[in-house]
């Protein structure tokens, strides 16, 4: 059955995520959580199978305009991808564990990490960089660790491929074009969501009429982002999606 509430926030989410490559979990595993009611675990594995439909949907719309640089992408996907399936693996082992209640300990983790991200957020927003050398270039080792630590996070908690790598691109790739950082991300996200959605499904974690409703708002949604990623200035919109992040993980905390 089609929920109309899930539509919504699937369109919602879908306008994010195409323009500015951060929603797919940062906004939507909260939101099933605290608006739908979801259990923690499922929200992550429901969240995971839609971000890989989604993003697979705008990552085809910024290859259209020839925006993502794939060999960064393929370099990413060498640390993420293992990374994500560990992290799957972990929260398995933990639920596994009858002293600890996963639910509990998931959702207070979830609240550190959308902190951490509402933090990347600013930081990539107000041009913050601790790092001296704008010109610096990270090698294909240096790009999977980078890949392997957003990997772990998305695998644990299905958020990170958006809003964190996004922050780690302008850290990391100043010299790399905003339409194109975007591209790399959803790219990106897109196949990282398909793999840490499979390692989710194999545990039972994936809601498919639930995942149904979001995608029928999602899909017009990220073609309608992507599009107006080149004509919307994306700075107010990425402190407001800071701000929400920082507001949701201090709730669940």
């Amino acid at each position: 059955m089609i929920d109309p509430i899930l539509m919504g926030l699937g369109l919602f989410v879908g306008i994010l995520v195409g323009l500015t490559g951060v929603g797919g979990g940062a906004i939507l595993t909260p939101l099933l959580i605290l608006v739908v009611g979801v259990k923690p675990m499922t929200a992550v594995g429901t969240d995971l199978a839609f971000a890989a439909i989604t993003k697979g949907v705008g990552a085809f719309q910024h290859m259209r305009h020839g925006k993502p640089d794939l060999r960064l992408v393929y370099r990413l996907l060498l640390g993420s991808i293992p990374g994500a399936i560990l992290g799957a693996w972990l929260m398995s082992s933990l639920e596994g564990i009858s002293t600890i209640n996963i639910d509990a300990v998931f959702t207070r983790i979830l609240g550190f990490v959308l902190i951490i991200s509402a933090i990347a957020s600013l930081l990539r927003v107000f041009n913050i960089n601790w790092i001296k050398d704008n010109h610096m270039e990270i090698g294909t080792i240096g790009t999977a660790v980078i890949g392997g630590v957003v990997g772990i996070m998305v695998g644990c908690t299905s958020i990170g491929a958006g809003s964190l790598l996004m922050a780690m691109i302008s850290i990391f790739f100043r010299r790399l074009p905003i339409a194109q950082a975007v591209g790399v991300d959803v790219a990106h996200g897109a196949i990282l969501a398909m793999v840490a959605a499979m390692a989710h499904g194999a545990a039972g974690r994936i809601e498919v009429p639930m995942v149904m409703s979001l995608l029928i708002g999602s899909l017009p949604g990220v073609l309608a982002g992507s599009w107006l990623c080149n004509h919307l200035p994306g700075r107010p919109l990425r402190v407001g999606i800071a701000t929400m992040l920082a507001i949701s993980g201090m709730h669940l905390l």
